[in-house]
């Protein structure tokens, strides 16, 4: 009775640690939440949205790929390609650009990204608002 006792705790624990491993990654993968850029500028394009594409940010000397997209005082900017480094500098920096006027605000892995509305981040192609990083996000 003993070993049977014995053998279903051990048959327990290698099914709970086995169930776990290859399953779904515990952190979501921002290269599958956030649009590509040629994919961004074409859904926001067909929008209505005017795009343009800036290689900085204000207070910053940093050379980045950035892409302001607007259409009646809607907005969407997100920077791609980021170091670690780099996207806490421009999420700061978009923190003070941006205080209080958006839906999202975030520093997801290598992009940081600020969304006015729910309207233009669907648009934009975001498959959802799962983040690796800081996200701010208002009703």
């Amino acid at each position: 009775m003993k070993k049977l006792a014995l053998l279903s705790i051990a048959v327990m624990a290698f099914v709970l640690i086995f169930a776990g491993c290859g399953g779904r990654s515990s952190s979501p993968d921002p290269d599958k939440i956030v649009p590509s850029r040629e994919t961004l500028i074409a859904n926001l394009t067909a929008a209505g949205y005017t795009i343009e594409e800036l290689s900085s940010v204000e207070g910053s000397e940093l050379i980045i790929d950035r892409v302001l997209a607007k259409k009646d005082g809607k907005f969407l900017d997100i920077v791609y390609g980021l170091s670690p480094e780099d996207a806490a500098e421009v999420f700061g920096r978009f923190c003070e650009i941006y205080p209080d006027n958006y839906y999202v605000l975030a520093r997801n892995g290598s992009y940081v990204y600020c969304v006015s509305d729910r309207s233009a981040f669907k648009k934009a192609g975001f498959t959802s608002t799962d983040n690796v990083g800081t996200q701010y996000i208002r009703g």
